[in-house]
């Protein structure tokens, strides 16, 4: 099983225009485990009054990649991965958020974020999230992708649940599956309304279905750079800002390859 992976996190015209950094965050890790490698790919948005939210993002990423590859590497199996377990690494985000507050002698909430988590193996997957952005994959067999939660928002469609939060814990979503995924994509918020149709609640298939062919025919396992950087440009470009000035953030991943033609079938 080979995993061939996008991933970029580019700054919103508002954040420009304003002189503020990238806020959103995205870290993908490939752990290798007896039962072969296993994606695991963290997302992180944050809320934009928060003054240190992109640390929020940043420390959420890396620690929860960082205690899931622990996990996995100590002999850890995900479909041995319930909810109480998530809960545990949830608690220590936040300890690890909490340690900066108190660095800069400020509350959590100014490094509130978001966060949206994946780990998917050869036959089993499972994910969590605080906050929106979502997940989506496409499963063997399957023609159509699905999302795994849809986006968590409130009254409104700015408003959100974080990390930092109180009640973080009882808005957590969980899920296991046992089930084989062959492609995978996570985003934030920041292009949810160029990929989800919020009427239906569907996935735009089109746009999922475009995206992954170049990652299919990559030539390198785990993160190939060249198509990160061609996402980044991607993510940058007029098209795409005219639509959305938010921080965006999205990762693309598949196992399946595309056949590509032979010489002599290119040639015929």
């Amino acid at each position: 099983m080979v995993w061939r992976i996008a991933t970029a996190s580019v700054i919103g015209t508002s954040h420009t225009n304003t002189g503020q950094p990238c806020q959103d965050s995205a870290r993908v890790k490939l752990v290798n485990t007896p039962s072969g490698p296993i994606l695991v790919s963290a997302v992180s948005d944050v809320a934009g009054s928060a003054a240190h939210s992109e640390i929020g993002s940043r420390a959420a990423v890396t620690t929860a990649t960082y205690l899931i590859e622990n996990f996995l590497q100590a002999g850890g199996t995900i479909d041995s991965i319930k909810k109480e377990t998530v809960l545990s690494w949830l608690a220590q985000i936040q300890s690890v958020i909490a340690s900066f507050a108190v660095e800069g002698s400020t509350s959590a909430r100014e490094f509130a974020c978001t966060l949206l988590v994946a780990i998917i193996g050869p036959e089993h997957a499972a994910f969590f999230q605080v906050g929106d952005g979502a997940m989506v994959v496409l499963e063997a067999g399957d023609e159509g992708w699905s999302y795994i939660f849809w986006p968590q928002h409130g009254e409104y469609i700015n408003s959100t649940n974080f990390v930092t939060s109180a009640d973080a814990a009882e808005v957590l979503e969980f899920a296991s599956v046992s089930r084989r995924i062959e492609s995978f994509s996570s985003f934030s918020d920041g292009i949810e309304s160029l990929v989800l149709h919020y009427a239906t609640k569907t996935v735009h298939d089109s746009f999922f279905n475009a995206m992954i062919v170049p990652v299919q025919q990559g030539q390198a396992e785990g993160i190939d750079e060249g198509l990160s950087e061609s996402l980044t440009n991607y993510l940058s470009s007029d098209r795409v800002c005219e639509r959305t000035d938010d921080d965006k953030s999205l990762v693309l991943a598949t196992r399946s390859q595309t056949t590509m033609p032979s010489v002599a079938n290119a040639d015929s």
